[in-house]
């Protein structure tokens, strides 16, 4: 089988998983990275045995490169993402998917005008204990999701923002905690319990109120299809990163979710589960998904199947977002 040639546009932290996942494929090349930075962009293209771009277009209009990974600050996903798509390459991109719902249907269209395959990195819903939850959910054994809730608390103090001048600002990052470090958790909720509702929300920055534009903190109600009711909170003021909590009341038991370990209470009893694996790359707390993410990617790229998450599947999850910033009861809120 004829390999795939990729290119990884952005060579921060987040590309190690990108670069390790591909290291392990038969099925592809990495034959381009590009970086502004060119101290990180040397460093990896000699790691990787790439070529290297300071322009990211330059390396998108290659004729050998098949699929390129979108790993850079959010304000650019959909810029990049829509000019790769209209060249006529295969799309992975980071989360989320752009800074607001336009932008995303902006690249959903974009994929479906030319047929090239366009996907965001969720990949925390390829993590064990998230396969086993969804297997038990639609085995319909415990009957249906009827509430739950979610928990992110987290640590990112004013040098994460000072040394990365995109982020905290409404017009680059989108946001803060909720469309970076819980957007995953938030599209997990989504993807378990089914399709979900905002019913109240608040944005506030709590501890970082001088130094970002955006909120720290968040705390959302939702309901699903079902009438189920869900709380979800957020928040960077943490001590420290502490593993994703996620409870989720059923008919006929419950699933509890803390970090990779799986409590499941049934009928039959209790059941203890832990899908720790060691992470090869990246941090603990963002799990193990990105190496079977990237791989099923290209799978279905190469077998003519659609991606496992559509763009429609994170318009979904883009739609909550928005909901959530432009929500009147938010202290602070994404300017309209």
């Amino acid at each position: 089988m004829e390999k795939l040639g990729v290119g990884v546009i952005g060579c921060g932290m987040i590309s190690g998983n990108h670069f390790h996942a591909l290291e392990k494929l038969e099925n592809v090349s990495l034959r381009a990275v590009c970086d502004v930075d060119e101290e990180k962009l040397q460093k990896a293209a000699e790691a990787q045995g790439a070529d290297g771009y300071v322009h990211w277009r330059e390396l998108i209009c290659r004729d050998d490169i098949d699929a390129v990974h979108i790993c850079v600050p959010h304000y650019l996903h959909a810029e990049m993402s829509i000019f790769a798509l209209r060249a006529g390459k295969h799309v992975l991109c980071e989360k989320p998917m752009g800074v607001s719902l336009g932008e995303a249907r902006a690249m959903e269209a974009a994929a479906l005008e030319s047929g090239k395959t366009l996907t965001v990195c969720f990949q925390n819903r390829y993590n064990g204990a998230s396969r086993r939850m969804k297997e038990l959910i639609g085995s319909g054994a415990l009957g249906q999701v009827l509430g739950g809730s979610a928990f992110v608390t987290w640590n990112r103090a004013e040098p994460y923002y000072q040394n990365s001048p995109w982020r905290g600002k409404w017009e680059t990052e989108g946001g803060s905690v909720l469309i970076n470090q819980a957007v995953h958790t938030l599209d997990l909720l989504r993807y378990l319990a089914g399709e979900m509702t905002l019913r109240g929300c608040t944005m506030s920055a709590k501890r970082l109120a001088d130094t970002i534009e955006t909120e720290d903190t968040c705390d959302m109600l939702l309901t699903n299809s079902a009438g189920g009711r869900f709380l979800f909170y957020a928040s960077n003021c943490g001590a420290n990163n502490l593993p994703v909590q996620m409870h989720l009341l059923l008919e006929k038991g419950e699933l509890h979710l803390d970090g990779a370990r799986l409590t499941i209470k049934g009928p039959e009893g209790t059941a203890f589960e832990d899908y720790t694996t060691a992470l090869a790359v990246g941090k603990d707390y963002w799990g193990s998904g990105h190496g079977p993410f990237i791989q099923d990617f290209y799978r279905r790229i190469q077998a003519g199947q659609p991606p496992f998450i559509t763009p429609a599947d994170a318009l979904e999850t883009t739609r909550l977002l928005e909901e959530a910033y432009t929500y009147p009861m938010s202290i602070r809120r994404r300017p309209t």
